[in-house]
C-alpha cells in the first residue's frame, strides 16, 4: 500500500473504533517535529520515522457555581479514560498492521503535544500555550498513539491564530502569561500542584484564587470557549465533582485526575483558603 493508502486505512479504523464524542483526530510525521521531551516514554519512539496519531478528547461539562477544581478534573482521572478509549482504538489497528507498534500517551509523553496537534491539522497554539481547535476551543484534551507507521501529515490547518487578542493574557492575575509565554512560577495553577513549602506570597495567591486545584481564568477568558459544546463522550460527563473539601478529599483523591499529587498537597491548599494558613 501507499502512504496515502495506509492513512486511509488508519483513518477509517480509527472512525469506526473511536467510542461516541472522540471525532475528531489528526495526523504528525514524527520528522516533522522540533524535538522530543525527555520521559520514559521516549524509548518507545521509533528509531527512525513513524507518526502519532493525535486525538481530541472534549471534557467541557455543566458549569457549577462554587466549583474549586479545574474544569478538566470534574470527571473521573481522564488518564484512565483516555487510556481505555486508546486501547480501543488500538486493538483493530494491531489486527490491521501486525509487525508494527502502537504506544498510548496520556499526559505523560515524549511528544510536544500542542505543536503536534496544530501540525496535525487540529488547531493552533494559544498564547497561553493550550491548542486552540476549531470544534471545542481548549476544552479538550489531547492524547496520541505513537506508531511505527508512516503517515501523511493532515496539517496545519489555515487558522489566524489568536492574532492581536490578549485576554487570557489580561485575565492572569499574578502576570505568569505574556507575549513571549508562561512564567509557571507565577502560574496559580502550578502553585497549587506544587509539593514542599509555599512562600508567602504562594499562599496568598491560592487563598485569593480560592481553587485547591487548578485556575482556568486564562481559558475561561479565551473568548474560543464561549459556545463549547458540552461533551459528548459520557465518561467526561458522569460522576462530576466540582467542590473538593477535607471530608470528600480521600474518596476523590482516588479516583480524580488530582489524585496523583497526594492528598497533603490537596489538604495544604483547602487549610490555605479556609483558615488563611
Amino acid at each position: 500500500m501507499t502512504p496515502g493508502e495506509i492513512g486511509e486505512r488508519v483513518r477509517r479504523l480509527v472512525k469506526e473504533a473511536a467510542p461516541p464524542g472522540v471525532e475528531q483526530f489528526g495526523f504528525c510525521p514524527l520528522p516533522a517535529l522540533s524535538g522530543f521531551l525527555e520521559c520514559r516514554g521516549k524509548r518507545l519512539l521509533p528509531k527512525e520515522g513513524g507518526s502519532a496519531i493525535l486525538l481530541l478528547l472534549p471534557y467541557q461539562a455543566e458549569e457549577f457555581p462554587g466549583r474549586n477544581v479545574a474544569r478538566y478534573a470534574l470527571c473521573n482521572d481522564y488518564h484512565r479514560i483516555a487510556g481505555d478509549i486508546l486501547q480501543g482504538i488500538i486493538a483493530p489497528l494491531k489486527a490491521a498492521f501486525p509487525g508494527e507498534e502502537f504506544h498510548p500517551f496520556a499526559d505523560s509523553s515524549p511528544i510536544p503535544e500542542v505543536e503536534a496537534g496544530a501540525l496535525a491539522g487540529l488547531g493552533f497554539a494559544g498564547k497561553n500555550g493550550q491548542l486552540v481547535t476549531p470544534w471545542y476551543g481548549s476544552l479538550a484534551f489531547l492524547c496520541e498513539i505513537v506508531t511505527t507507521l508512516n503517515l501523511p501529515q493532515t496539517g496545519p490547518n489555515k487558522t489566524a491564530g489568536c492574532g492581536d487578542c490578549r485576554r487570557c493574557l489580561a485575565a492572569c492575575p499574578t502576570g505568569a502569561l505574556s507575549e513571549t509565554g508562561l512564567d509557571k512560577a507565577k502560574c496559580r495553577s502550578h502553585i497549587t500542584q506544587k509539593k514542599g513549602d509555599l512562600t508567602p506570597w504562594e499562599r496568598e495567591e491560592i487563598r485569593k484564587g480560592g481553587m485547591a486545584w487548578g485556575c482556568d481564568l486564562c481559558t475561561a477568558a479565551y473568548p474560543h470557549n464561549r459556545e463549547t459544546p458540552l461533551s459528548a463522550i459520557p465518561a467526561m460527563r458522569e460522576d462530576l465533582e466540582p467542590v473538593l473539601t477535607e471530608e470528600n478529599l480521600s474518596a476523590l483523591a482516588a479516583r480524580k485526575s488530582y489524585g496523583w499529587r497526594g492528598e497533603k498537597v490537596l489538604r495544604r491548599n483547602l487549610s490555605i483558603i479556609n483558615n488563611g494558613g
